[in-house]
């Protein structure tokens, strides 16, 4: 080194003044001596506080790092790494040591983040799993009952009606998880036209009554003998009404009074949910409309749910223009949700029946026709089958791609309920065989799959088939649609047609 010449401590201290990262040098007695500016923001301390004051942490030159909690001169909490090495004096004595510090705010934040999204995704599955085994429960019970030879008449009736509930019951929970996934990819699909919000909440609680009568409350409606237009989406808008009542209806003990109310008020319409039960913490009113967002139960989960239901309802509230909220009842009992929407108009006009939705009778069944089935699962092609038969109808079956094409092309049928997921090849290549011989262009082709997506329909009606139907398939849906299989070209392909769903 040249006489004169700077030493090494100055020459690193001209290194480090400006890096992002805190420098703090440290003499052999633990005294401060230098701090360049990024550690005097971190610390929160000016120089002169800091220069000249013993370090106050045990001093050992390791490179092991300690993470400490500080305050910088922002005012901000901060999380600060903190590492000291051995600093040479450059000419064999012993040197002092360097203290480095660096921001790492963000990696804990987000390590927190991580753990509490872990947390939130094992308490889903544990809900996810118990809302799954009941109605698992109840099914299984009404399978081994319908086995006995000695169960009478009523006995299988009610069997029957335990299985069909619990298949809504699935089946409502498959899709609020579906909406979610459509939700976070923005794929959340709302058909928009004229709407009347009082048939709306008429439909809402007439889905929601059974369940509401199973725990002995009283659902009171309160909708006017008019009609208010709306531009929306009817089932969107029916799912988000019906969500609330569940929502009020689990919640609210058995015995207690449930009431919905609709009314309008020049271009705006309000839809109430009013109950009874125990209300909504005062820490948790804030965060009720947040995916999978509950408040405390206990271990038999009698509420139940998987907390999705009031932030679908909110999504599709907002999708349409309008606004929801939740607030505690004045008399302290219960819980208040309302949803305000745009309106078009009022229509006065007498609504045939009072409360809720009066019961339909079953539609007769459709006219006998010949249908291929082709679907690879023995259980679900034979179950079909058969009831497919005690309707009138004619049915022959395949349980792979090619040996349902030959069976279509040989016997073409009125309607062939094609599975997608085949072996040998796959539903839309049997489609678009069929469509491309001359004997298959005149059979109805009716799409049976577990792929419900946007780009599923539009794929299978690009393969040629003239319908979508959506598993788990809803057999009064699919009576509906055998009875239009006679109208309308087959092999049309007619977007209205192929993104009809059953289930």
């Amino acid at each position: 080194m040249a006489a004169g010449g700077p030493s090494l401590a100055e020459r690193f201290r001209s290194i480090v003044a400006d890096t992002d990262e805190g420098v703090i040098i440290l003499e052999p007695d633990g005294t401060i001596s230098y701090t360049n500016a990024a550690a005097e923001f971190l610390l929160g301390c000016a120089r002169s506080d800091l220069v000249g004051e013993m370090f106050g942490l045990p001093l050992a030159a390791d490179g092991l790092r300690t993470v400490v909690d500080v305050v910088s001169d922002d005012g901000a909490p901060r999380v600060v790494e903190l590492r000291i090495e051995p600093l040479p004096s450059g000419d064999g004595a012993a040197g002092g040591l360097v203290l480095r510090l660096r921001d790492v705010s963000d990696y804990h934040r987000d390590a927190a983040g991580a753990r509490g999204e872990v947390r939130r995704k094992d308490e889903f599955l544990a809900m996810l799993s118990h809302e799954l085994r009941n109605p698992l429960a109840a099914i299984r019970s009404a399978a081994h009952l319908l086995t006995r030879d000695d169960a009478g008449p009523a006995a299988r009736r009610e069997a029957a009606r335990a299985l069909d509930g619990q298949f809504r019951h699935l089946t409502r929970i498959l899709d609020d998880l579906l909406d979610v996934s459509r939700i976070s990819r923005g794929k959340l699909e709302v058909r928009m036209g004229r709407v009347d919000l009082c048939r709306v909440v008429r439909d809402a609680a007439a889905a929601v009554a059974p369940l509401a009568e199973a725990r002995r409350q009283s659902l009171q409606l309160d909708v006017p003998d008019a009609r208010l237009w709306a531009w929306g989406d009817p089932t969107r808008l029916e799912q988000a009404a019906a969500n609330l009542l569940t929502n009020s209806v689990k919640f609210t003990p058995a015995g207690g009074r449930l009431e919905a109310r609709v009314s309008g008020s020049g271009n705006e319409a309000e839809l109430i949910v009013r109950d009874d039960g125990p209300g909504i913490p005062d820490d948790l009113l804030p965060h009720v409309f947040e995916p999978f967002v509950q408040g405390r139960q206990a271990v038999d989960r009698g509420q139940g749910g998987l907390g999705i239901g009031l932030a679908l309802a909110r999504t599709i509230v907002g999708l349409h223009g309008g606004s929801i909220q939740a607030r505690p009842n004045d008399d302290g009992r219960g819980v208040t949700f309302a949803i305000r929407l745009p309106l078009l108009g009022v229509e006065v006009s007498p609504v045939e029946g009072d409360g809720v939705a009066a019961e339909r009778g079953p539609a007769p069944p459709p006219l006998p026709l010949r249908i291929l089935l082709v679907e690879d699962n023995d259980l679900v092609r034979g179950l079909l089958k058969e009831v497919l038969r005690l309707d009138g109808h004619e049915v022959s079956e395949a349980s792979d791609g090619p040996a349902g094409l030959a069976a279509l092309l040989d016997q073409k049928p009125d309607v062939a309920l094609v599975d997608i997921g085949l072996p040998g090849f796959d539903g839309h290549e049997l489609a678009r065989r069929a469509r491309g011989d001359e004997r298959g262009r005149e059979v109805r082709l009716v799409a049976l799959t577990g792929y419900g997506m946007p780009e599923d329909v539009e794929t299978a009606r690009a393969a040629g088939f003239d319908v979508h139907v959506v598993k788990p398939l809803n057999y009064p849906d699919l009576c509906e649609l055998l009875r239009g299989a006679r109208t309308g070209p087959a092999g049309s392909g007619q977007p209205g047609d192929a993104e009809a769903a059953c289930g």
